[in-house]
């Protein structure tokens, strides 16, 4: 049986959403960027904001919403679509200078 081939490339998988992520940096900063009055979720219909944010911020979890600040990547996609189709619970703003996300990958 031949052995492994010298010098064979790495293999090479696509990144998830997750990885990617992973990769940035995050300054964070004692005054929050995002204040969600979650009382004010448990009786949103629709839940926009567990769909269009792409790093996953909010998650339904044991009938409420819990969010990480941290991992957001600052679309401010939450921030439009809270008001016009959920129940307006989300209060979002950039960081303040230097805090919040710091892309290292593309």
């Amino acid at each position: 049986m031949p052995g492994p081939v010298k010098d064979a490339p790495p293999v090479e998988r696509a990144l998830t959403t997750d990885d990617r992520l992973a990769l940035d940096k995050f300054d964070g900063d004692e005054d929050p960027f995002i204040v969600v009055e979650t009382e004010l979720c448990k009786t949103c219909a629709l839940k926009p904001c567990l769909y269009v944010c792409p790093s996953q911020v909010y998650r339904w979890e044991n009938g409420q919403l819990n969010y990480n600040t941290e991992g957001c990547i600052e679309l401010g996609a939450c921030t439009i679509v809270c008001p016009k189709l959920g129940n307006g619970a989300i209060r979002w703003s950039y960081p303040r200078g230097g805090k919040g996300v710091e892309f290292s990958y593309g």
